[in-house]
């Protein structure tokens, strides 16, 4: 092959990288331009939300903040939300294993076999740790629940989606980026 060649290909093939790169870039500052920054004092965090939901602050004790997700038409039978709340750890619960543990155990307890594990992973935020978990309820809703927890100082962090399983798609990289978001102060 000609040097003339090779040089040709290099250099296609640095552009098309830098084209690459410049459209991450781009998508990257989209992405991110499409959220605002919810700070709460009294339980001293802050998270990232979309700026076309609706937020709704304090709205009842433990609940620091819902976020609303605008219906797509006016037949949609379900309104997505993404809420946190805060609890105080049970006195016969010490570590995030075991607060993991009794969520589990309830959420199957309550809901039994009509609702199905998809995701339950450790999750971390900066140097503390957490737990996901994310299920479907196909019947008779098509659900779709994910919820996220951290503990700091004697309570619980709980991140809660709940919305449209077959929308949920569209809605993933949201959720997972107020999930990532979280940080407590």
């Amino acid at each position: 092959m000609e040097a003339s060649t090779k040089k040709t290909i290099l250099i296609v093939i640095a552009s098309t990288a830098g084209l690459l790169l410049l459209a991450a870039l781009g998508w990257l500052l989209y992405f991110n331009a499409q959220f605002s920054v919810y700070q709460d004092d009294q339980y001293k965090f802050s998270i990232k939300y979309p700026n076309a939901w609706k937020v709704m602050v304090h709205p009842q004790a433990g609940v620091a903040v819902i976020f609303v997700r605008p219906k797509d038409t006016a037949l949609d039978t379900v309104q997505e939300n993404f809420n946190v709340t805060i609890q105080p750890l049970p006195n016969d619960i010490s570590t995030l294993a075991e607060f993991s543990a009794r969520i589990i155990k309830q959420m199957t307890g309550v809901f039994g076999k009509s609702i199905n594990i998809v995701e339950d992973k450790q999750l971390h935020w900066g140097w503390r740790e957490g737990h996901k978990i994310a299920f479907n309820a196909p019947r008779p809703d098509h659900l779709k629940m994910v919820n996220a927890w951290v503990l700091k100082d004697n309570q619980a962090y709980i991140l809660t989606f709940l919305g449209d399983m077959n929308k949920y798609g569209q809605d993933s990289l949201y959720i997972n980026e107020m999930i990532r978001s979280l940080q407590l102060q």
